[in-house]
């Protein structure tokens, strides 16, 4: 047994890792193709094709709750898809922007002026607001949300959707 004394200074092999033009000119193909799949086939679609791909080589003690979590999220990845495009056409054809900080600043001085309203004292930020009046305040919200949803029942007149 060979034992290094502290002069002899312990080096690596330096190995170099050649890339060829072959290999950037395939993940170049292997991104485009991606990219293709999200647009033709969608989203949901092109990431179970890719977890397909990923994942055949391993075995099947491994696949098996791959497989289960990808079943419970790919409705959850699909809906989600829908509802972002579906929120995507809405904001177009409405014409609607992102609000701005100053939409923000004037959202938190009507809080405030709200807060100030209700009798909470020394409120600085929400955190400052103890659990109790978070409760009663989500109450109320509660109570109020229910009277309007009754008041439209009454004017439809029944209980799911509008006579015929």
């Amino acid at each position: 047994m060979r034992v290094l004394s502290k002069a002899t200074p312990v080096t690596r092999a330096y190995i170099r890792y050649a890339t060829t033009e072959s290999a950037t000119q395939k993940a170049s193909q292997a991104v485009s193709n991606a990219t293709s799949a999200v647009q033709s086939q969608g989203l949901t679609k092109a990431l179970c094709s890719l977890y397909k791909t990923v994942t055949s080589p391993l075995p099947a003690k491994i696949q098996a709750p791959l497989n289960k979590a990808v079943g419970i999220l790919e409705p959850i990845l699909y809906y989600s898809e829908v509802v972002y495009h579906l929120g995507k056409q809405v904001v177009v054809r409405q014409n609607f922007t992102l609000p701005g900080k100053a939409d923000f600043l004037a959202v938190e001085t009507q809080l405030f002026k709200v807060l100030e309203y209700v009798k909470i004292k020394d409120v600085k930020s929400l955190k400052d607001i103890p659990l109790d009046k978070w409760k009663s305040g989500a109450l109320k919200t509660f109570e109020l949300s229910s009277i309007f949803v009754i008041g439209e029942m009454i004017g439809r007149g029944n209980v799911i959707g509008y006579k015929d």
